[in-house]
């Protein structure tokens, strides 16, 4: 679906009653005094014609242009401020007067900013003689062309006095003329600034079917494919629209560009439709929704098969008449998804409103109703280039909702795997317990002994979780973490597995010390492990105090890029914590050094943890709060 295909629609629908009032007039034609221009080297620099106009109807195409000036000939004056005369077989000659000031002849450009009008001529007369003519298309090479530009530019030379200027259009699509008269000056600047605008709407968009290209390479997601289709369909749609396609992409190319139009606006509905009912899964959620939307891409996939055979003059009308309804089907599916809880249909919605109020400026200030400038007068484009934008947006926060929705079935299912280990471990100790009390009374004479036997063991026991074990943190202290770095090492090496090692400690910590007292630095070391204990759940990974405010991390089996995730999950949480002391909320950050050892590369304990410690310096010679990754071995 296209904003200027929308355009043509509702402009369709408006221009109806201008034509029943326009045949009105031709039944009950009246005279009326048709205004002229006067022009000057000092005067305006740029002239709308519009209503300043007289518009002859030549329903036979058959008038020449002595017969239309005439004086008896039957003109009309023209009350559009953008005259818009819509699909019709008639030739219309408009006639406009512009009164040379000057005392020596005045160059001045006219201008048609319609490309795709099929006929175009223009008749100069200085005293009734016919100083000037050219006969001009989209019909015609480009080359043709008297001045090189996307839209028909006519050079006038204009003699002293009165100059009459009649103009004849015909056309298998509509009949629109807008005309403008020029400073040759003013104009190259306004062309210039128009090549930038465009310029920019092109960059835009084809950094978006770029970025995402990679992105459907990267995820096979049908929706970034359909999206770059339609962004595709579009750009070429537009600039074909506008002139610049036949100007500086096919300009020998006259067939294809007489149909082009046609079948980009096809394109565009066709893969439109395909990207709103693949993103919006209306096959999962209606299929009645699933059926419309269908309809609509095959309908729009026959359309761009039909342009390439049928009139230009049919394939047009087909497109215009079937952009509306797919453009209103697919912004309402979005908004009732939305509506169902489909939270990602969010910024889809959001962009094809912005789409549609982007068209509405643009209506507006062709009919009037507003005042044309540099905001309204692209107002569709604007409109155009948030909705690509957005739509790219959208994709993204569909994949972000949907990886939400796996780690909630993750953390779910890792509860209840958590919940089955602490039945485990019940059921185990109490078959100990069993076997402990059956012991007991099997070995009566041996009581003593046996309490004694068990009242070392529990010491031991003790002794062993006091050796391991930081007192103020009551997680594994560094005595514990290198024994495990030790063991672990082996079996990564046995298993050709990787392992990883996180190592991090408090910024500042001195000075939380200093502020607060060493009171308050225990209980952010304490706030801190209560939260990063929550976050070790696999068996085998040790979290441990290595010394002062410094901690470790080991990962079993465990790759760099997983490694480097976890600890910027870390660096996030501690950022986000506050640790209550003494009615205080204390804030504090976090550095991090990841280490990694790929599987089946050997490594020993001590260049595990040299390259995190490495690391971790990184990060904190580049300003803290930050996690740096050792290069890979």
């Amino acid at each position: 679906m296209t904003l200027r295909a929308l355009a043509w629609f509702l402009f369709l629908l408006c221009s109806t009653c201008a034509t029943n009032a326009f045949d009105r007039e031709r039944a009950n034609p009246t005279r009326s005094a048709l205004p002229h221009y006067a022009v000057s080297a000092q005067g305006l620099q740029r002239i709308e014609l519009g209503s300043g106009m007289g518009v002859l109807v030549d329903s036979s195409r058959l008038l020449t242009p002595e017969q239309v000036a005439a004086t008896d000939q039957p003109w009309r004056a023209i009350t559009q401020p953008s005259p818009n005369f819509g699909f019709t077989p008639d030739a219309h000659w408009f006639r406009f007067e512009l009164h040379n000031l000057d005392a020596t002849p005045l160059t001045r450009y006219v201008e048609l900013p319609i490309p795709f009008i099929d006929d175009v001529r223009l008749y100069h007369y200085v005293d009734g003689q016919l100083r000037q003519s050219y006969t001009l298309g989209d019909e015609r090479p480009f080359a043709e062309r008297v001045f090189q530009n996307q839209n028909f530019v006519m050079p006038l030379t204009l003699a002293p006095g009165r100059n009459l200027v009649l103009m004849r259009l015909a056309s298998s699509g509509t009949i629109e003329a807008p005309l403008r008269v020029w400073d040759p000056v003013q104009f190259q600047q306004s062309n210039d600034h128009e090549k930038l605008v465009q310029g920019v709407v092109a960059g835009v968009l084809l950094v978006m079917i770029v970025y995402n290209l990679f992105v459907f390479f990267a995820t096979r997601d049908r929706s970034y494919l359909y999206y770059i289709g339609f962004v595709a369909s579009y750009l070429l749609f537009h600039f074909t629209l506008t002139g610049y396609t036949f100007a500086y992409v096919w300009p020998q190319a006259v067939r294809w560009n007489s149909v082009a139009i046609s079948t980009f606006m096809a394109g565009s509905i066709l893969f439109s439709s395909l990207f709103a009912s693949h993103f919006l899964r209306l096959k999962e959620f209606s299929r009645g929704a699933s059926v419309l939307m269908r309809a609509f891409s095959v309908g729009g996939a026959l359309l761009v098969a039909l342009s390439l055979v049928a009139p230009y003059n049919v394939t047009v009308r087909l497109g215009a008449a079937l952009t509306f309804p797919a453009a209103l089907a697919a912004l309402t599916l979005g908004y009732w998804r939305w509506w169902r809880g489909a939270e990602f249909a969010r910024f889809y919605c959001l962009a094809w409103t912005a789409a549609l109020a982007g068209l509405g400026v643009l209506n507006a200030s062709k009919f009037g109703v507003i005042d044309t400038n540099f905001w309204t007068g692209n107002a569709h484009q604007i409109g155009v280039v948030l909705l690509v934008v957005l739509l790219s947006f959208t994709l993204a926060d569909r994949i972000n909702h949907e990886r939400k929705l796996r780690m909630t079935a993750q953390a779910r299912a890792l509860a209840h795997e958590q919940q089955a280990r602490a039945s485990q471990q019940a059921l185990i100790a109490a078959k100990d317990q069993a076997n402990q009390e059956l012991e007991q009374r099997v070995q009566d004479r041996t009581r003593d002994l046996n309490q004694t036997l068990e009242q070392l063991q529990v010491a031991n026991e003790r002794l062993q979780r006091l050796s391991t074990t930081d007192g103020l943190t009551q997680i594994s202290n560094r005595a514990f973490f290198d024994q495990a770095l030790v063991a672990e090492t082996r079996r990564a090496l046995r298993l050709k597995t990787g392992l990883s090692l996180i190592m991090f400690d408090i910024d500042h910590f001195k000075e939380i010390n200093d502020r607060h007292g060493h009171q308050g630095g225990d209980a952010c070391l304490r706030a801190l492990t209560d939260l990063i204990r929550t976050r070790i759940h696999r068996e085998g990974d040790v979290l441990a105090r290595y010394g002062g405010e410094e901690f470790v991390v080991l990962l079993i089996n465990t790759p760099a890029a997983a490694a480097a995730d976890l600890a910027e999950v870390f660096r996030a949480d501690i950022e986000a914590l506050q640790s209550s002391f003494d009615n205080q909320q204390i804030r504090f950050t976090a550095s991090f050094g990841v280490a990694s050892s790929p599987a089946g590369h050997f490594f020993t304990p001590q260049d595990l943890l040299s390259r995190a410690d490495q690391a971790l310096y990184q990060a904190k010679n580049e300003g803290r709060n930050c996690v740096r990754v050792a290069a890979s071995v």
